[in-house]
């Protein structure tokens, strides 16, 4: 995998996986160009060593322009989101993407990598998925939209990565957020805390996008990027509550937490503002099946670098370092 002396433009690059990427390209002597709508992400985008352009995904000739002599394109800007409406959604996840893939046409780049997710096959599935299971509408707007740009992206010959929880250092629904929850005392698993977890750490998921992005036959492919070790929610954020000094992670029933997600949906729908959980995250860490990674392996040589332990202490002396466990 020769990245040297490229240039490599990544949309979303001032979030937590589109930062990644830049950084990772800065260290392999690539030029990154990190494109973002948020304008104020723009010294964190320059701290990776890369070049920032302040665009949106739905402006195509703003995009073209910002993609001009790049020989590569990263696809990684969406609404990534357990909250908000399917039009929203559509938009940006959707049209968006459609008017990047448009705007590398018209740039002229071939090599492009976008990024999915495990999402795109829905939430609730009884036994574990074939790598070639089609996506499927679950009625979730996230994960219907990137089931819909999984598809477009396919047939615009871009290499499409499904990751699975990408959790590491910086890791909002992964660290932060359980970590905020935790320490609030707010936190409880539905069930018995025995759903699965699809994990890939930060740093292999940037190793299989970047080997995707460079495989000629992945084009028009898609493969599944996780560790291939599930790992159950209570293991997952027991770690966290042993950070904090608990012993355990809080469960409960599943009516309970779903009524009370109901609640908190149909209180912040009246104050104009998101709820604490949503019916959404509930289903979403209530998954029972998992997902192959052999196409991955086979087609890229990727193998996953960091197991579980390893990634969660690295995630821990970030956040002490963060002063989020004191």
């Amino acid at each position: 995998m020769q990245l040297g002396g490229l240039t490599i433009g990544i949309t979303g690059a001032g979030g937590f996986i589109g930062a990644a990427l830049c950084r990772r390209l800065a260290a392999e002597g690539a030029q990154a160009v990190g494109i973002e709508l948020r304008a104020e992400t723009r010294a964190a985008v320059e701290q990776t060593g890369a070049r920032f352009v302040a665009a949106d995904v739905l402006d195509g000739s703003t995009i073209a322009a910002a993609l001009e002599n790049c020989d590569g394109l990263i696809h990684t800007a969406a609404i990534v989101d357990d909250w908000g409406s399917m039009e929203q959604f559509i938009e940006v996840n959707v049209r968006g993407s459609c008017s990047v893939f448009d705007a590398a046409r018209a740039a002229g780049i071939e090599r492009i990598a976008h990024l999915s997710s495990v999402a795109s096959w829905g939430y609730e599935f009884s036994s574990d998925l074939e790598e070639d299971a089609a996506p499927r509408a679950s009625g979730a707007p996230y994960a219907d939209t990137k089931a819909a740009s999984d598809y477009l992206a396919r047939r615009r010959g871009a290499a499409v990565v499904r990751p699975g929880d990408v959790y590491g250092p910086g890791s909002v629904p992964w660290a932060i957020r359980p970590v905020e929850a935790l320490r609030s005392g707010r936190f409880a698993l539905p069930g018995k805390g025995d759903a699965l977890m699809t994990l890939v750490y930060i740093d292999d998921l940037v190793d299989c996008i970047l080997r995707a992005l460079t495989t000629k036959a992945a084009a028009g492919q898609a493969v599944t990027a996780w560790d291939g070790v599930p790992v159950t929610t209570s293991e997952f954020f027991g770690r966290y509550a042993q950070m904090l000094g608990q012993k355990k992670v809080r469960t409960s029933p599943e009516p309970v937490i779903g009524a009370f997600a109901l609640a908190a949906e149909t209180f912040a729908r009246l104050r104009g503002t998101r709820p604490t959980v949503s019916r959404e995250a509930i289903r979403y860490i209530s998954r029972q099946a998992v997902y192959p990674n052999t196409r991955a392996r086979e087609l890229l040589g990727w193998e996953p670098q960091i197991d579980f332990e390893e990634g969660m202490h690295r995630t821990e002396l970030w956040l002490r370092a963060e002063g989020m466990l004191d």
